[in-house]
C-alpha cells in the first residue's frame, strides 16, 4: 500500500493530480478541492499523506496534506453509504477541524450542502463520527494520553461518554496537574 508520496506536480486529470516521483514514475493522485487548485497552482514539489483504495477493477490514491485529512477520510469511508468519491466532496466543502466541529454539533444541514450527501446520510455521518472524531481530536490534544486518561477516570466516575466529550471540547488546552483536570471537568459536568 501507498502511504506517502513526494514528487513534482506534471498535469491533471479530472479531480486529480499527476504527481511524478523522483524515481520518474508519474502517480494520478485524487486531492480534495483545495488542495487541488493549490497544487495546480504551484506546479512544484508536492509531499501528500495517501490512502491507497484497492477494488476490484481499480487501484485509487487519495493524498491529503496533512495526516488529520488522511484520518479524517478514513473515519469517513466506514461509514455505510460513504464511499471515497463522497468522503473527497466532504473533505473539498470542509477541513478536517470544520467537520468535526459540524459532527460534534450535528449539523445535517451543513453536511447535506455537499454533493452526493442527502439528509439521511448527513445524519449517519453525526451519529456515527461525532463522538468518535471528538475522542480521536480530545486524544491528540496535550501531553501524551493525558486526555485519554481524564476521558477514562471521567467516564469511570459514572458520567456519560458524551457528556465528557463535549465539556472537554471547550476545555482550556494548557498543561496542569491531572488533579486540576479533574476537578475543572467536575465542575464543567455539574453544571450540565
Amino acid at each position: 500500500m501507498i502511504g506517502y508520496l513526494e514528487g513534482t506536480v506534471i498535469g491533471r486529470h479530472h479531480n486529480a493530480v499527476i504527481l511524478r516521483t523522483a524515481g520518474g514514475v508519474g502517480y494520478t493522485v485524487h486531492l480534495p478541492l483545495p488542495l487541488l487548485a493549490r497544487a495546480l497552482e504551484t506546479k512544484g514539489a508536492l509531499t501528500l499523506h495517501v490512502v491507497t483504495i484497492v477494488r476490484d477493477d481499480a487501484i485509487s490514491l487519495y493524498g491529503f496534506d496533512e495526516p488529520a485529512a488522511r484520518d479524517t477520510f478514513e473515519q469517513l469511508i466506514q461509514v455505510s453509504g460513504v464511499g471515497p468519491k463522497v468522503a473527497i466532496a466532504i473533505l473539498s466543502a470542509f477541513t478536517a477541524a470544520n467537520l468535526a466541529d459540524a459532527l460534534a454539533r450535528q449539523d445535517v444541514a451543513a453536511l447535506s450542502s455537499v454533493p452526493g450527501i442527502g439528509k439521511k446520510t448527513a445524519s449517519r455521518l453525526c451519529m456515527e463520527l461525532s463522538d468518535r472524531m471528538a475522542r480521536h481530536q480530545l486524544q491528540g490534544g496535550g501531553p501524551a494520553g493525558a486526555r485519554a486518561d481524564l476521558i477514562s477516570a471521567l467516564t469511570n466516575m459514572g458520567f456519560p461518554e458524551k457528556d465528557v466529550l463535549h465539556i472537554l471540547q471547550q476545555f482550556p488546552k494548557d498543561e496542569m496537574p491531572f488533579e486540576e483536570q479533574v476537578r475543572i471537568a467536575l465542575g464543567l459536568l455539574a453544571r450540565t
